[in-house]
């Protein structure tokens, strides 16, 4: 068999809990996933972005991936998550995160029924999976054109709590501020100040679920000028309020 098909890695896990559970406030896998949403749903701040997904969904978290989650239940939310990792580690790299709505269950199903009995069967049934989706998601070519604002990337993720100027952003890319909204346009499809505020979100979101500090002292400590607009930002990067995700 082709190295880049080979699996080093593979693990099967059910997940079940209820209410509200946020993962963050940045994961970053080392190792490609696969989840299926069976009840429940979620939301996922990645790149400047908001995804959603629902009760029936797959989920595709690629090698390297950095984001927030957050999963709803009524009451539970419950999931599949697969890891696994190919001999070739960059096999595949061009796929980066997507969700493929309204996937069938019944492979996902046989994956984690066999995985207790027979580990072979089941990783027969993922290639399965993994032909079928590969097939269907798409490719993220400009992943790896990211590289000439990767100097911005790093210095918003390191200073998110600080006032950066898209001025200070270009200096550092050596680019225009005009180029340097392209490009992030082009590679993230929003502007610079938004995936900034992504990011602080996301490191919202862990301070709201694991600390006992008060919605205005998160809303400072994560660089907002005001809790009045940490509230709007987060309620429209989330749909929910911060003392909803406090609930939890």
């Amino acid at each position: 068999m082709n190295k880049e098909y080979m699996l080093s890695d593979y693990t099967v896990i059910h997940h079940c809990f209820k209410n509200v559970h946020s993962i963050g406030p940045e994961i970053f896998f080392n190792n490609p996933c696969i989840g299926y949403l069976k009840r429940g749903c979620a939301k996922f701040l990645y790149n400047g972005k908001t995804f959603y997904a629902k009760a029936g969904d797959l989920v595709y978290i690629a090698y390297e991936t950095k984001y927030q989650s957050i999963w709803y239940g009524s009451p539970e939310v419950e999931w599949y998550l697969i890891s696994f990792d190919f001999a070739s580690k960059f096999s595949f790299y061009d796929y980066r995160f997507q969700i493929l709505k309204n996937y069938p269950s019944e492979i996902p199903d046989k994956i984690y029924e066999a995985y207790g009995e027979s580990k072979l069967r089941s990783v027969s049934y993922f290639y399965m999976l993994l032909d079928d989706i590969y097939k269907k998601m798409e490719k993220s070519p400009s992943i790896k054109s990211c590289s000439s604002i990767e100097p911005a990337l790093k210095h918003i993720e390191e200073n998110y709590n600080k006032n950066i100027s898209i001025e200070a952003l270009a200096d550092l890319c050596h680019m225009s501020k005009s180029t340097l909204f392209a490009q992030f346009r082009r590679v993230f499809g929003v502007a610079p100040v938004v995936y900034k505020h992504n990011v602080m979100i996301q490191h919202a979101i862990d301070l709201l679920s694991n600390t006992d500090m008060s919605i205005e002292q998160v809303s400072r400590e994560v660089g907002f000028s005001s809790s009045n607009y940490f509230r709007k930002i987060f309620i429209k990067l989330t749909n929910k309020k911060p003392k909803e995700i406090r609930k939890g």
